[in-house]
């Protein structure tokens, strides 16, 4: 009777107590946030995208023209550069030798130039007057001498071979005063005007080799190509640098106004229409918006090279890039900061629709 009624009675008083004890003491659990909050969807309509900031000038990528050791590193990152400044040098040593070399060459041959449009000296005059004056009082000599002998030999007191080499004695005098003026007057005239031009063409080749020696040594200079900031350089002092292309050392832009690089998929490209108006985000900060001014298309769809890294991402899908400016807020530059090659998140606007009134039978 005991084990009939009673243990099943203490069984169900026990349970009851447990379900009492359970019931009384459990808490309902508090509502603890997420450490990170999770990832939802921005955008609801419109033609969705992703984009990379880029600079106003977009980047602009530096490099040498030729090969070398870097002698000096001239910008750091975030340094502002002015137009036409130099922003790395390689070394000049032999080149600036050779440049001294042409200067003096140059140097020479003007002076030479300078030396034959000046003939004739002053002080070369006088001694060639000085020859003529001694040539003519030699053949009035040997004329006096020749007329002498002619007189004697009428009276037959010389012989005619003394006639003879009195006269080709005066001759010889004669031909000396000749050459005397000769030299005199070509002396007085200075330099030949060949000679000039030939001197004048040899000071132009050297000026040329100063200006190439210059060309070259402004070679080894890397300068900017306008005004900007220096985004990233990736070379130091000592390093040797060649001329692979696309080798890029600096790269800089001009950050006074910052432009998004939007890469529209493919398959959206049939709802953009230029002009539409956009908003992004910058990724990891969706409570700031930035608006969008539409610059330009780039005519020319090509495969994508920004990847988002999602699983469902193909990698043969072709996007047209469309380039927007990041428009300024009421009280100046845009609140949240931006740094060049930073992606955000782009929503393209879609055209607003226009009712059109609907005819009534």
């Amino acid at each position: 009777m005991i084990r009939t009624y009673l243990l099943p009675l203490l069984a169900g008083l026990a349970l009851m107590s447990m379900v009492w004890h359970v019931s009384s003491n459990h808490e309902p659990p508090t509502d603890v946030p997420p450490p990170i909050a999770p990832a939802r969807a921005i955008f609801s309509g419109g033609v969705a995208a992703s984009g990379v900031v880029e600079p106003a000038s977009e980047n602009v990528h530096l490099s040498t023209e030729v090969p070398g050791v870097v002698a000096e590193v001239l910008v750091t990152e975030g340094q502002v550069v002015a137009q036409g400044g130099i922003v790395l040098r390689l070394d000049d040593r032999w080149k600036q030798s050779e440049l001294a070399v042409q200067r003096a060459v140059l140097a020479s041959s003007e002076q030479e130039l300078e030396r034959l449009r000046s003939l004739p000296r002053p002080e070369d005059i006088p001694p060639s007057e000085a020859r003529v004056r001694r040539e003519q009082a030699a053949v009035d000599a040997h004329r006096d001498q020749f007329n002498r002998a002619e007189e004697l030999f009428k009276r037959q007191v010389v012989t005619d071979q003394e006639i003879v080499q009195k006269r080709m004695a005066l001759a010889v005098s004669q031909a000396e005063l000749d050459q005397a003026l000769t030299e005199d007057r070509k002396l007085k005239m200075g330099s030949w005007v060949k000679e000039i031009a030939v001197a004048a063409a040899a000071v132009e080749e050297a000026r040329q080799r100063v200006a190439q020696g210059q060309v070259e040594i402004d070679r080894l200079a890397v300068r900017a190509p306008l005004s900007g900031t220096i985004l990233r350089v990736d070379v130091r002092a000592g390093e040797y640098v060649g001329t692979p292309p696309g080798k890029s050392l600096v790269v800089l832009g001009d950050t006074t106004r910052a432009h998004v690089r939007v890469s529209i998929d493919e398959h959206d490209i049939g709802r953009f229409r230029p002009g539409m108006p956009a908003t992004a985000h910058v990724r990891g900060d969706t409570s700031r918006p930035l608006a969008l001014q539409f610059v330009r298309v780039v005519p020319f769809v090509e495969p994508k090279r920004m990847l988002s890294g999602h699983g469902d991402e193909r990698v043969d899908t072709r996007v047209l890039q469309v380039i927007f400016s990041v428009e300024p807020t009421a009280n100046g530059p845009p609140e949240t900061q931006l740094y060049m090659g930073q992606q955000v998140d782009v929503r393209i606007e879609p055209p607003p629709q226009v009712d059109r009134p609907t005819e009534k039978g």
